[in-house]
């Protein structure tokens, strides 16, 4: 990492200035350290961590546009599964509650681990989540399950929302 870029992340973090993270360069964001990323997501490293990887285990790992906003879907969805009582209360017991996200079982998020784009998505996703977004609550690459109404096919994956 160059040092001028640590030095304005160290700032921005002194600052507390979560907003800035969005006038940085894909490049700066990249370079960005893992508990600024966490800061600005609004979580513990730990989490940041698990969500990253398990979004990206759960995409189809391609780096076309359509897969990034399947990524963001993806992390959307257990940012609002937090929010319902019949799921976890928390982003890590969202992705550990048996039968809900099988590459945190299989232990295959940890074979394929976070990505600067799986990064980037769940910092979009938390935006997204203080915005006016969709209410994403299922999604799996089979097909729509109508758990809840037919939302998107996006990045491999089947969303739906409630």
């Amino acid at each position: 990492m160059r040092r001028s870029t640590l030095i304005l992340i160290i700032l921005m973090v002194l600052q507390g200035t979560k907003a800035a993270w969005w006038g940085l360069s894909d490049e700066m964001k990249a370079q960005a350290p893992l508990t600024y990323k966490a800061y600005v997501a609004e979580m513990t490293v730990e989490e940041f961590e698990l969500m990253s990887a398990v979004v990206e285990a759960e995409s189809d790992r391609d780096i076309d546009e359509d897969s990034y906003n399947g990524r963001v879907l993806i992390a959307l969805t257990i940012l609002n599964r937090v929010e319902y009582p019949s799921f976890g209360s928390s982003i890590t017991s969202v992705i550990t509650e048996s039968g809900q996200f099988q590459v945190y079982y299989e232990g295959t998020y940890k074979d394929v681990g976070r990505t600067e784009l799986s990064d980037k998505a769940v910092i979009e996703a938390v935006k997204w989540a203080k915005e006016d977004h969709p209410n994403v609550i299922y999604f799996n690459c089979i097909g729509y399950n109508y758990l809840g109404t037919p939302y998107a096919y996006v990045g491999g994956n089947y969303f739906e929302t409630l």
